[in-house]
This record gives C-alpha cells, structure tokens and sequence, in this order.
C-alpha cells in the first residue's frame, strides 16, 4: 500500500525571476538611418539639368533638351556650361534667332563671341538667311575688321539692296584706313542715292588713315595722293 501523495508547494514552482534592467530596441533606429542613408544617395545618383539636356541630346531630343534648359533658365541664370549646351542645341535645332538672343544675354559666350557669332553667320549662310548672315556678320567686323569680311558684306548688302548698309560699311571701312578708288566711287554712288542727295567729304592722309568725314552742303569727295610735297587735295567728282 502507498504512502501518503506529497503535493509541492506552488509558490516553490513560480520563483519570481529577477529583473533585468530594459534596453532600447535599437533594430528600428537602424532601419530608419539605412533607409535615409540610401535615399541621400539615391537622390545624389538623380540626374541634373545638364546630365539630362547631355542624354536628350545624345538621343537627338534637341527640343526636349532645348526645353529642359529653357525651364531652369526661367528659374535661375544658366551657368556657363549651360549657355554653351544652350547654343549648342538651338545651333543643331538650326533654331539661329533664339541663339543670336542667347548670345546677347549669356555672358560666358560673350567671352567667346567671335567664335560664336562666327558659327551664327555660317548657320544663318547654310540657310540661305542673307539678312541674318549680314546682321551677324556686321557684328564680326565691326569689332575685327577683314577683307574677307568685307568683301562678304558688299555681297550680302547688295543682295539684299540695304544700301545704307552698304554706305556705313563703306564709311566703317574708310575709318580703318581703306581708301582705294572704288571704295571712293561706290560711296559717292551711294551718297548720290540717298534721299537727301548730299554727298561727304573725305580727306584721307597719304598713308591711307582716315582724316576726317563730313556731309556739307553740296560737297565733293576729295582724296589727297601725294606724299612727296604739301600739295592741296586732289578734287575728284564722279557722276
């Protein structure tokens, strides 16, 4: 026969456990700084304005790169880079007016301005724009006179009858020192076609420099040729 069934205390089952101090999950604070670690970088990896106008353009998407730099142009003045991708795309868009205007208000082209006005004249001669060529060829010369270029601006100015184009051509010429017979007697034609009918005086000096320039009453053109004695201006009167 068994003996008596002991039954253990239950309070000797569920000791109490001793409390151990509570630490921060930090798990969750290390997911939030990956996370916004790998959105700083990802935003760093986004593209900017000129890396987007560089692949639209390396597509063949000049408007749209046109217009991704025209966007940020309203917003904040383009940076040199910019200006010159700028006029880049309106050259190959073959969009000459808009790059004559960007020419005029970019600063970092103006640096450059001959070498860009240069590209202009060309684009606007590829076109068949004599107006355009003349406007922007006028501007190369004006600041670094050329017997090319004035050559190329009789032409243009013929072409397109601006005759007092021509004239102040002419006149501009005269002041840096050109002072051949033609140049003399075209200007005189063209004096006798203005709506006043005056004609200048010029005295140009032996060497050729341009003495003085005046529109008298009823003038003639006079050149003085000789060098060897003080001898008063040669009068010339072409009809």
């Amino acid at each position: 026969m068994s003996g008596p069934v002991k039954f253990q205390d239950p309070k000797q089952l569920y000791r109490a456990v001793p409390a151990a101090p509570t630490r921060p999950d930090r798990t969750l604070l290390a997911i939030m700084l990956l996370a916004v670690l790998s959105l700083a970088g990802t935003l760093t990896l986004l593209p900017g304005t000129e890396e987007k106008a560089e692949g639209l353009l390396a597509e063949g998407r000049y408007a749209d790169a046109i217009n991704t730099l025209v966007a940020v142009e309203h917003e904040r003045p383009l940076n040199g880079y910019e200006g010159f991708m700028l006029f880049k795309l309106y050259m190959l868009a073959r969009e000459p007016d808009n790059a004559a205007v960007l020419i005029a208000e970019q600063p970092a082209l103006q640096v450059d301005n001959t070498e860009a006005l240069r590209q202009l004249a060309d684009l606007y001669r590829q076109m068949g724009d004599v107006r355009g060529e003349a406007t922007t060829l006028r501007q190369i010369y004006d600041a670094s006179p050329s017997d090319a270029d004035f050559v190329r601006l009789r032409v243009l100015y013929r072409l397109t009858g601006d005759t007092a184009g021509e004239t102040s051509l002419l006149v501009r010429a005269m002041a840096g020192g050109r002072s051949d017979d033609v140049t003399l007697q075209r200007l005189a034609y063209l004096q006798d076609l203005s709506p006043t009918s005056v004609r200048a005086a010029l005295w140009v000096a032996p060497g050729g420099n341009f003495w003085r320039f005046e529109a008298p009453q009823q003038s003639q053109i006079f050149a003085q040729t000789s060098v060897s004695s003080p001898v008063p201006p040669i009068e010339t009167s072409i009809e």
